[in-house]
């Protein structure tokens, strides 16, 4: 291409210069033959010279060319034999240099000095391109990109197909960048705020065509035990299949709505850790959402296979519908969520629908929520102690730690309403710790005062036991108030027994091994099977008052009283009847030969002042003989047998 150009330049030049001389010639020749001049005009004679047909200037001028022995001439006229001519070298020497000069440097001027810029432009626009091209093949290298490779590439070109292969790169990243804003990296569904986004625009369709519409607020039951127990690998899998089965109830269901630019599902969203939500655009049929919902259960309710394990949880839901619970995306979202609690409360595995009944009691759980934290930092709370008896002789046994909260406007607000509360807020951490350090400071002060057969017992939730390391926590507790661990007895639930870790149950083999007792609370009322409670690091089973309640009037109850009380005997552990009320009850268990009693016909939980009263101040003596003390039953509702006081 470059030599092409050359040659049509070089070609132009001398076409150029070729007309130039044509020119000049032409017109001097014709000057000396129009004015007959005869300045340098030779006469010659034809017959001593001879014409050239053949010479250079023959290609220039129009006249005849002739030679004699010394000079070339050109012929101007002719008569007869006579010849006009003017010699050629005059001609280029004198007439064509001098006449025509200026024309000659204009006219080369004109010509060279229009391919000297455009040689000058080119250059420096070839070496403008080739810093341009050399950025850009850094470019490429830094993308990774390597262009298409055609055959007699030019710079322009080359940097043509990069910049083509680089604007790709950038739409391409551009839209991986969006999704990647918008998208779940796990699970791969939308995010929170994508979702939101997405049911502002739905329900302002909604609004607009009067369409009823409803939410799906998807809570995991069991996840945290699987983190717990597994690891988050495993748990990561789970949130994985979790969402590619709701993927599968969305598309049956035919509630799919897929954004065409981007290629994500916005009717479903992982709206963070555990909890997943689906959207119903039309909500023709109340009954769909339910559908939906039960369709959901069913699908999480499967087993999980990871590697070589079996993993089944469940899942709460909540509904929430437009136009009737909220109008606006965060509050649907918020209802929704609402719903979902109170299916956890009612039972787990289970769906609601919001009703305004529950929006109060979400208002009562964030109240209270926030104004137990105020009473941690004003020390609102307080401990109360109920004593456990033997049913032979009334001796304490151990005392059961009760945490109280008196609330300065509403009065006494009672555990079962704030304790599920601290646990579901994680608030029972902070809450836990001090229970636990003023049990222990209190049982010290006692145990120091002779009470040293007693054992304190707190009660551990499963909250902590998630998060605790449950070892290192209760011995640098005991050790910093200096109880020895022959006085703790720690309490936990049925549920959280078949629910604890393998480290939880190895912490408790080592705590036993120290001293400290474990206790099973509510027992019967978790499902836990008797293969599993004799392989359990425990010493005290506590029978739920539920079957005390009914003992008395359902034999089958009485009968299954009667079996755990073999049981225990049979495991070696000890046997304590919760909720004992009346003596009909006392004679029962007694009866039925249950260690301990614990219940109202003995005492209500008492506050530590009470307790110090009545115990070492009137019964100091028995104190010193037996380590222990003595809790009679109240006289009103008192069992007939004698109490029999052994000492020593």
């Amino acid at each position: 291409m470059r030599i092409s150009k050359v040659i049509l330049v070089a070609c132009g030049l001398l076409v150029g210069l070729y007309l130039l001389v044509i020119l000049t010639l032409s017109q001097s020749l014709h000057a000396f033959n129009r004015d007959n001049s005869n300045v340098n005009l030779q006469q010659l004679d034809q017959r001593d010279v001879v014409q050239l047909d053949n010479h250079w200037a023959n290609w220039l001028l129009h006249y005849d060319i002739v030679e004699d022995e010394q000079n070339t001439y050109a012929v101007l006229s002719k008569a007869g034999f006579q010849l006009n001519a003017v010699s050629l070298n005059h001609i280029l020497s004198n007439v064509m240099l001098f006449s025509n000069l200026p024309l000659l440097l204009l006219g080369g001027f004109a010509i060279g000095m229009p391919f000297y810029i455009t040689r000058r432009q080119k250059k420096n626009l070839d070496a403008s391109l080739e810093v341009v091209n050399n950025e850009t093949n850094k470019l490429l290298a830094a993308f990774n990109i390597t262009p298409p490779n055609v055959e007699q590439q030019n710079t322009v070109s080359k940097l043509s197909l990069a910049l083509i292969e680089l604007n790709k790169q950038i739409n391409d990243q551009q839209h991986k960048n969006f999704i990647s804003q918008h998208q779940d990296k796990l699970t791969g569904l939308i995010d929170r705020h994508a979702y939101l986004h997405h049911l502002q625009s739905q329900l302002e369709q909604a609004q607009a065509l009067k369409k009823r519409q409803a939410l799906l607020f998807i809570d995991l039951d069991g996840f945290k035990q699987v983190n717990d127990s597994f690891g988050h690998s495993f748990g990561d899998e789970v949130l994985i299949q979790v969402a590619q089965r709701l993927t599968t109830v969305v598309r049956n269901r035919k509630l799919s709505h897929l954004a065409a630019s981007l290629g994500l599902e916005l009717n479903l969203s992982r709206l963070g850790g555990d909890e997943f939500s689906i959207f119903i655009e039309n909500l023709n049929d109340d009954n769909l959402a339910i559908e939906v919902a039960q369709n959901v259960l069913q699908e999480i309710e499967g087993d999980f296979v990871l590697g070589n394990k079996l993993i089944k949880i469940g899942a709460s839901i909540g509904i929430a519908v437009y136009p009737d619970s909220a109008a606006n995306p965060n509050t649907l979202l918020q209802m929704a969520d609402v719903a979902m609690y109170r299916a956890k409360t009612d039972g787990r595995g289970i769906y609601r629908v919001y009703s305004p009944e529950m929006g109060n009691k979400m208002r009562r759980y964030h109240y209270l929520l926030e104004e137990m934290r105020l009473a941690m930092t004003s020390n609102s709370f307080s401990l109360s102690f109920q004593p456990i008896v033997n049913v032979n002789d009334f001796s304490i046994d151990y005392f059961e730690c009760l945490v109280r909260w008196h609330h300065p406007i509403e009065g006494s607000i009672p555990p079962a309403e704030f304790i599920p509360i601290a646990e579901d807020s994680n608030l029972i951490l902070e809450l836990g710790n001090w229970i636990l350090l003023e049990a222990c400071r209190q049982m010290a002060a006692w145990y120091n005062a002779g009470m040293n057969k007693v054992r304190i017992s707190v009660n551990i939730s499963g909250v902590q036991l998630s998060h605790i390391p449950l070892y290192d926590w209760v011995m640098d507790t005991i050790n910093k108030v200096g109880l020895p661990p022959k006085a703790l007895l720690l309490e936990i639930t049925e549920t959280c027994f078949i629910e604890a870790s393998e480290k939880v149950i190895a912490d408790l083999e080592k705590l036993r091994e120290s001293g400290v007792l474990i206790a099973i609370d509510d027992f019967g009322t978790g499902f836990s099977s008797l293969s599993t409670l004799a392989n359990l690091p425990v010493d005290v089973i506590k029978i739920d008052k539920l079957f005390i309640d009914q003992a008395n009037i359902n034999p089958k109850y009485e009968k299954i009283l009667n079996s755990i009380s073999g049981l225990g005997k049979t495991l070696d552990l000890k046997i304590v009847a919760e909720g004992v009320e009346t003596a009909p009850q006392f004679e029962l268990v007694k009866k039925l030969g249950i260690d301990c009693i614990q219940g109202y016909l003995i005492s209500r939980p008492e506050t530590s002042k009470d307790v110090g009263s009545k115990m070492i101040s009137q019964n100091i003596n028995y104190i010193a003989m037996t380590g222990t003390g003595v809790y009679a039953p109240q006289a009103d509702k008192a069992p007939a047998p004698v109490v029999q006081i052994k000492a020593g």
